[in-house]
């Protein structure tokens, strides 16, 4: 017998009754990251809110002038969360940038936290008055280039072996484009995934309009795969099924798609050390959604639990 993905879904953040004496890790990067009041009236739930600066090396903890926790060095990561040690963790990383979150989610594992991610989809996003065809949405300000995610970095060349791309698409095709003109893959070696079904019925077709140039580049567009843009799970799956068919390579994988794709993308790196995230921090645009759709929240040391044993 299958078990069910470790999945639960509500229909909006507020009807989710965090676990009390938990610890909930959040910020605020748009409106939809607010915590809800009901969250609030939680008996022993203690919040810490994240601060982020433009840089990519730390973060501020309770206010822009709180403690600092450099993302640089392992073991201040490792110290921030041993506060919490022995209660579960619970990471609401709807307001929060890759470069933080990432860490946070992959020390937390390694040293054996209790860890819930959480997400709450959009209502809508807001679009561009005057769009190019890669840019509908008016999403990011900038792009400030590809470097390595913190803790995710690799000490030894991964490059024995042949890369393949793997971008998992968003709709802001001038992201793919900058990913393939500073890798400069084969169109062969570039394996898109799209969200199907998306989060909302029309999405997947932006995400097709949107990155129709760079999709053309070398036939890229024979290979795309299709994953649940709502499912870091699912797309865990769809990323195996890329390095069986073709184990002669090593994955790089770009997510530059929905969060809870990066997500996914993210275990997968943490399980597979022989796997690249490439991405290219993108600065978002405080006012680029409106509302909250469903939440959803992803007990990813269940699956980390299962993969384990099941061998990864």
């Amino acid at each position: 017998m299958i078990a069910p993905l470790p999945i639960e879904v509500t229909a909006s953040a507020a009807e989710f009754v965090p676990p009390s004496g938990g610890v909930l890790i959040h910020g605020t990067l748009e409106e939809r990251s607010l915590v809800p009041d009901p969250w609030r009236a939680v008996a022993g739930l203690e919040f810490v809110e994240i601060f982020e600066s433009d840089h990519l090396s730390s973060f501020r903890v309770g206010s822009l002038g709180g403690a600092e926790i450099t993302l640089r060095r392992r073991g201040a990561i490792t110290g921030f969360l041993d506060q919490f040690e022995g209660r579960q963790l619970l990471i609401d990383y709807t307001g929060l940038s890759h470069h933080v979150w990432m860490p946070l989610l992959k020390v937390g594992l390694e040293s054996g936290f209790d860890m819930k991610l959480i997400y709450s989809e959009p209502a809508a996003y807001q679009f561009v008055s005057n769009p190019r065809l890669s840019d509908f949405f008016d999403l990011s300000e900038k792009i400030r280039g590809i470097s390595p995610i913190p803790t995710f970095s690799k000490l030894s060349d991964p490059r024995s072996k042949a890369p393949v791309l793997i971008p998992l698409l968003g709709f802001e095709g001038t992201r793919f484009k900058h990913v393939i003109e500073t890798l400069q893959p084969e169109g062969q070696d570039i394996f898109p995934i799209i969200g199907i079904p998306g989060f909302q019925l029309d999405f997947p077709f932006h995400s097709y309009r949107g990155n129709a140039d760079a999709l053309s580049f070398n036939r890229a567009w024979e290979n795309v795969r299709f994953s649940d843009a709502a499912c870091p799970f699912t797309l865990y799956g769809t990323l195996s099924d890329i390095k069986h068919a073709r184990a002669a390579n090593f994955l790089q994988i770009s997510p530059i798609g929905t969060k809870p794709h990066a997500l996914g993308a993210a275990l997968f790196a943490i399980l597979n050390p022989e796997t690249e995230l490439v991405y290219d921090h993108p600065v978002r645009k405080k006012q680029r959604s409106a509302g909250a759709g469903r939440c959803h929240i992803y007990n990813v040391s269940e699956f980390v639990r299962r993969k384990k044993a099941a061998g990864a």
